[in-house]
Parts: C-alpha cells; structure tokens; sequence
C-alpha cells in the first residue's frame, strides 16, 4: 500500500514461527522497505523475515546476516534483540542512505500516494484523507501537504454538489505538490 513498488503485507509475518517464502519474481525495493520502517509503518520484529529477503535477493553484510538470525529463534523477538544501529546498518548494506529522517519518510509515502491518485489507481478523496489523517496526524502538516490536508478536511462534510470541484483542486494541489518534489 506504501511502498513504490508493491504492497506487501508485513502484517502476516509472525514473531515465534517467522516462516520466509522463497521469493519468486517479484521485486524487493530496499529503499520503499526503508521508508516505510523510518515512517514508522513497519515494527522491529518485522525485519528479521525483511533482511532475510534482502539477503536472497543479493544483499549481504554483517548486519543484514545477524538480523535475518533472529528468525526461527524459538522465543518471541523484543525491541532490545535488535539494536538501532544494527537496523541502520542492514539498510546501508542493502544501499540505502540510513537512517531516513521521518519527515522525509513523510514526504516520499505522499508522494507515492500523490502519483496513485493522480493516476487513476485509486480515489482522489480517498489518499487524500490517507494523507491527512495517516501521514501527517490530522494536523502536523508540513508545508509541502498542508494545501491537499485543508481540501481533505474541506471535502469530509462537504455537499455532493461540492465534490467535481473539490476533486479538481485536489488534483491541482496533488499535482502542485508532485512538481516541487522533483
């Protein structure tokens, strides 16, 4: 849902039984896993099955093998198992540029969600709102999203004769907010 390339559901990862699939042709963005653990979207006990991914797909380091380690341990996996600076490590090793200051994270999860609604892959109104309340908190807005995160909270109670013209201005600050982010 976040990510640039594919959604995936790191929700379905269990702690005490981690299983990995062979990962088959689809494609793993390092830097799409990166800002979504940054942001806050994925959980520490999430990256032991993240990092033993990373490594089937031609990563390797120290810190990328120590993390996928911890999968099948036995015992539940804690917050302290896994040391930050492990965590930023294994990212640098599959080439990102870690860590990622949250309100960057912020800004590419907008633009990500700027481009699919512009798109057509999803409701304008819809990631909007997902900005809005999920991105930015309801009102902790940086600059850049404060035009789309007025007209969502304009467009929660608006009439449905409102609607063709509120989604032209969203499109507009969508748009806006695409072009000063390249």
């Amino acid at each position: 849902m976040y990510s640039a390339v594919e959604h995936r559901d790191w929700s379905l990862v269990k702690c005490n039984v981690m299983k990995v699939a062979p990962s088959g042709p689809t494609s793993f963005d390092p830097q799409a896993v990166a800002v979504e653990y940054y942001f806050g979207d994925l959980s520490y006990w999430q990256l032991p099955a993240i990092c033993v991914q990373a490594l089937e797909h031609g990563f390797d380091g120290r810190a990328l093998r120590i993390i996928a380690g911890l999968v099948n341990r036995g015992r539940r996996l804690t917050e302290t198992d896994i040391r930050a600076d492990e965590i930023d490590s294994a990212f640098r090793e599959m080439g990102v540029n870690a860590p990622i200051p949250k309100d960057e994270a912020q800004l590419v999860l907008a633009r990500n969600v700027a481009r699919r609604a512009l798109s057509g892959e999803s409701n304008v109104f819809n990631e909007a709102t997902h900005i809005r309340i999920h991105l930015c908190h309801w009102d902790e807005a940086p600059p850049a999203l404060q035009p789309i995160v007025a007209l969502s909270a304009e467009s929660e109670h608006s009439a449905q004769w409102k609607w063709n013209f509120l989604e032209k201005r969203l499109r507009k600050a969508m748009s806006n907010f695409l072009n000063s982010r390249q």
